[in-house]
């Protein structure tokens, strides 16, 4: 039997709100937080485990050279928020997680969690392979980002903002601030100006009202810049 076939027999659903027992959701506590709301402070306690019910947050993490990094999302889907640091026998968060979206979490004691993923093996590899992946994505993408400037992180930025947002039509209007961009690829909202600038004097990129518009051409050859200077974009 070959890897990839033992991937498939151990395959787990995700570990989330909708994973966890009845019984253990009685134990816990409903939370709303409004938009932009602090949800866990880096370097606070961990006593709760925050499984999210809807909604959207971010984590975010300032850094020695002034600047605030955004550098992961969780939702419903793989919506957990302390599992890292339990796992890792952590006692104290390692991020700040505010609310993008209004967000409703059940918060449950972080000890009870625990012991409930220790004791049952098919949990415990789900959230070994929550973790993992985690790692894996974020781990790839701060490696890249640490070797490319300014303007190379925003190209970067706009190749994972259209493979994320691509659907059937023929382009992908990219919402996001200045302010977003900066945040998540750790460079001044200035560069990210600036860089968006030449990008379109280059004509890298198309833009209507003030909005950056990506079509797939636009978006291989952003792949191509991309993979000249770095040798893969993921």
């Amino acid at each position: 039997m070959d890897l990839e076939e033992l991937w498939k027999r151990y395959e787990e659903k995700p570990f989330n709100l909708m994973s966890l027992p009845t019984n253990l959701i009685e134990c816990g506590e409903r939370v709303v937080f409004q938009p932009n709301k602090i949800i866990i402070s880096r370097g606070s306690l961990v006593e709760y485990i925050y499984f999210i019910q809807f909604g959207k947050a971010i984590g975010t993490r300032d850094y020695a050279d002034g600047n605030e990094y955004n550098y992961f999302q969780v939702d419903q889907t793989d919506g957990n928020i302390g599992i890292l640091e339990i796992l890792a026998k952590k006692p104290r968060y390692v991020a700040t997680i505010v609310s993008i979206t209004e967000v409703e979490v059940i918060k449950i004691r972080s000890a009870i969690v625990y012991e409930y993923i220790i004791k049952d093996d098919k949990v415990l590899r789900q959230c070994i392979t929550l973790v993992a992946q985690d790692l894996f994505r974020i781990s790839g993408h701060d490696g890249i980002l640490y070797y490319l400037s300014g303007i190379d992180r925003v190209r970067h930025y706009l190749v994972k903002y259209y493979e994320e947002n691509k659907d059937n039509s023929d382009k992908v209007i990219v919402y996001s601030e200045y302010q977003d961009i900066s945040k998540k690829i750790g460079v001044s909202i200035r560069t990210v100006g600036r860089s968006i600038s030449k990008l379109k004097e280059n004509g890298e990129i198309l833009s209507h009202n003030k909005k950056i518009i990506l079509t797939e051409n636009i978006y291989k050859n952003l792949v191509e810049h991309c993979f000249d200077i770095f040798g893969k974009t993921d």
